[in-house]
């Protein structure tokens, strides 16, 4: 039988062979295209360029992914990865699967094979791992212009993608580079799970549930029914489906829910959690994707300690390691004004200090006041001073010359209960004129709408933050520290070490339980993202120019 076997086989190699010469078309098909021209098969672009050709040159126009003009074992490896990319959140026509499969099918035949359709797989091949490897590793949308304003500082382009595909191809091993040029992070590799659930539930059926009033732990209502069966769907552990008593099995499960998206846990089933129960499969799809995208934006993260604030879920993290040291609650900027996002180092922190309003906030909020009288510096334990640092007195001010594009003044706030940082501000110098601080009033923190800064950072546990940043640093005990934050005058402190902060977007991502969190797009960022996405690549831009 084995024999039969090797004699069918020679003879395909032997038609194979007739068929043409595989390295002798390669050499034609890179030499025969016109200067400036993109290479193109059956009409359509190829999204590498000339490092696509210079892979082949490297070569001498051996071919990478077909052997005697039939697939090898990688090029079966690699259709089946362009075939099952959308766990990776893109898509496989952005890398010509059809044309792919065309062609892999003309190879595979028992008929003979043309070098050409050999040579059409083989660059078809080639063209999508170097675009997926660019995709995976830097994102395919690019951040600055469809990542509300992302600048978090990008990957250096240190990856040489074609000793990659070369080191692949030799050791067997195309899936597995390919996965590694991915974001390591745990919480990819979850969303990438959860993506493959969700994708599985787009055909099941989804109705709107809705009520005239809340629901409350404890009551009765014929909707209960719908709402354990969509928590069942959602991989919620319910023993019971059809019960329209809102018993403590349920109520245990929706606070879950409830967590899940970063609600408030009260189990009452409200106009938000309606909200969220709501959600499509098809949506929670595309949120997937398009974080999963924005954790290919990421930079490759080597520190040991720093700290990442989310904007979309309204919290801070400080890590070390694998360990989070604390999670807090925290204040963002408003739609109008909007926390950028962006990565620095903190490098000081101010205790007690003294708050200049920025101009955006004196414009639109303060001098409007002031023109009215000076009851509001007084109220606010503010003062004014001409911009050499004199201070003047409100009376020495013609407010008949005044407006808000004709301030020569600026505005500033002593420390105090009042002061609108709070205790203590920790500072990352930044063009964004955006820091941490602390908040002189906490009940905003118990809300879920936390949307509310003019663009700054408000700390539910600043105190606590300032103790793990000081915890290496001589002489500042906790004490110390509380008695700092105290004081009537600013103090400031060095940090030895400057920590890393990162201010990012995130409308889902994987926590440190392995259990994939939601939030609400705040700042209807996620759309722009998401049409980014489902455009087809003309280039990987700069990420594959720099291979």
């Amino acid at each position: 039988m084995k024999s039969a076997i090797s004699i069918i086989y020679f003879l395909f190699a032997l038609l194979a062979t007739a068929a043409g010469n595989p390295e002798i078309s390669l050499r034609q098909y890179f030499e025969g295209k016109p200067s400036g021209a993109p290479y193109k098969i059956d009409g359509v672009n190829l999204v590498s360029g000339k490092e696509l050709k210079q892979f082949y040159v490297n070569r001498n126009y051996a071919p990478a992914w077909v052997i005697r003009n039939f697939p090898g074992k990688n090029g079966y490896v690699m259709v089946d990865y362009v075939r099952h990319i959308e766990r990776h959140g893109l898509q496989p026509e952005d890398y010509n699967l059809s044309l792919i499969e065309k062609y892999f099918r003309k190879t595979v035949t028992f008929l003979p094979t043309h070098a050409e359709d050999a040579v059409k797989l083989d660059v078809l091949l080639t063209d999508a791992f170097m675009t997926i490897g660019s995709h995976l590793h830097y994102g395919k949308v690019d951040p600055e212009k469809e990542g509300a304003d992302w600048k978090l500082q990008r990957k250096e382009t240190v990856l040489k993608h074609e000793l990659i595909l070369e080191e692949a191809l030799a050791s067997n091993r195309v899936d597995i580079k390919l996965d590694q040029l991915a974001p390591g992070l745990r919480s990819y590799w979850k969303m990438s799970e959860e993506l493959s659930f969700f994708l599985s539930l787009n055909d099941k059926s989804w109705p709107e549930i809705k009520a005239d009033s809340s629901i409350k732990p404890g009551m009765s209502h014929p909707i209960l029914p719908m709402i354990r069966q969509r928590l069942i769907s959602l991989r919620y552990q319910l023993s019971d489906s059809t019960s329209e008593k809102f018993d403590r099995e349920l109520e245990q499960q929706l606070k879950m829910y409830q967590r899940d998206w970063g609600l408030n846990t009260d189990a009452v089933i409200g106009k938000t959690t309606f909200e969220v129960l709501n959600i499509t499969p098809t949506e929670f799809v595309n949120r997937l994707k398009v974080n999963m995208e924005r954790l290919r934006w990421f930079p490759l993260q080597g520190n040991e300690k720093y700290i990442i604030v989310n904007i979309a879920s309204r919290e801070l993290h400080m890590i070390r390691g694998a360990d989070t040291l604390i999670s807090m609650r925290v204040i963002v900027g408003k739609e109008p004004r909007r926390t950028p996002v962006f990565n620095d180092k903190i490098t000081y922190i101010v205790f007690s200090p003294t708050w200049t309003v920025p101009k955006t906030i004196l414009e639109n909020d303060v001098i409007p006041q002031l023109m009215k009288g000076p009851g509001y510096l007084e109220e606010r334990n503010m003062k004014l001073f001409r911009r050499g640092g004199m201070e003047i007195a409100y009376t020495e001010v013609d407010w008949s010359m005044i407006s808000r594009t004709n301030f020569p003044y600026m505005v500033r706030q002593d420390p105090g209960p009042a002061n609108a940082l709070g205790k203590v501000k920790f500072m990352f110098p930044n063009a964004y004129d955006v820091y941490i601080h602390d908040a002189p009033s906490k009940g905003s923190f118990a809300s879920d709408n936390r949307a509310l800064s003019s663009g700054c950072v408000r700390a539910e546990k600043p105190f606590d933050l300032a103790v793990l940043l000081l915890s290496d640093e001589p002489g500042w005990s906790p004490e110390r520290i509380r008695l700092a934050m105290q004081q009537n005058r600013e103090e400031t402190v060095h940090l030895k070490e400057p920590v890393d902060v990162m201010l990012v977007y995130l409308t889902a991502w994987a926590d440190g339980k392995d259990r994939v969190q939601f939030r609400k797009d705040i700042y209807q960022s996620d759309d722009p993202v998401f049409e980014a996405l489902c455009q087809k690549p003309e280039r990987a831009q700069f990420r594959l120019s720099l291979w």
